[in-house]
């Protein structure tokens, strides 16, 4: 029950608190007395609470890359090497024994994470979605004859692309799905070494080099997704 609390106080923390604010207009009771508690609530003005009361989003845009699993908090946990954003007194954040990371998907793979995770939204907020970050994240190769065959990426895709067509199945109203990214950008921490795209940027962290453009087999199936409309003749 104390993990399953903190599973839950971690949502309102991380997750739940900024968009209760701009679709309800506050926080949630716990979250509220969380923070006057800590004297960091924020001072909002008579203008302040009336936007936030009369005015709402049209939908919500969502990145999703893996789950997140967390316990109970206990003194001993050490916390100096996380994020600022996963260091909280509500929850400690661990790995999930059940998934397998790779190489920078530090929390594993999980697809179903991504419907569990929309249907959450839905059930809390009733707002149309998209799908606005999701991707694969590897240190991609270019081979002898010049090919990126990058099958991991659209094995993640494919699976977390299934996940999207079982909502709209349901009736969940997901207007719009968006891979990140097209092209390789720079990670905040790891620089080029860390890549995302469908399309290589021949460059490292230290040698600019030509910065020549070089589409991946992701680049050329996700060209067939679209023209399909899903995933025919795949």
């Amino acid at each position: 029950p104390e993990d399953v609390l903190a599973a839950k106080n971690a949502e309102d923390e991380v997750q739940w608190s900024f968009l209760d604010l701009s679709i309800k207009g506050h926080y949630s009771h716990h979250f509220t007395k969380y923070l006057k508690d800590r004297d960091v609530y924020p001072e909002m003005n008579e203008e302040d609470l009336h936007y936030l009361k009369e005015n709402h989003p049209d939908f919500i845009g969502v990145n999703y890359y893996a789950s997140c699993t967390v316990r109970t908090k206990y003194p001993e946990d050490e916390c100096t090497r996380m994020p600022p954003f996963y260091i909280s007194d509500q929850f400690y954040v661990v790995n999930n024994e059940k998934l397998k990371p790779t190489e920078w998907m530090h929390f594993g793979i999980d697809p179903d994470g991504l419907y569990i995770g929309i249907r959450n939204l839905y059930d809390r907020y009733e707002l149309p979605m998209i799908i606005t970050e999701n991707g694969m994240a590897y240190t991609d190769k270019i081979e002898e004859d010049g090919s990126i065959n990058d099958i991991y990426r659209i094995d993640y895709l494919t699976k977390h692309i299934n996940q999207c067509y079982k909502l709209i199945e349901e009736g969940y109203p997901l207007f719009g799905y968006c891979p990140w990214s097209f092209l390789d950008v720079v990670s905040s921490h790891e620089g080029f070494n860390k890549r995302y795209g469908l399309v290589y940027v021949d460059r490292t962290n230290r040698d600019v080099k030509s910065c020549a453009r070089i589409k991946k087999n992701s680049f050329y199936w996700y060209k067939n997704v679209i023209k399909n409309n899903g995933f025919k003749g795949e």
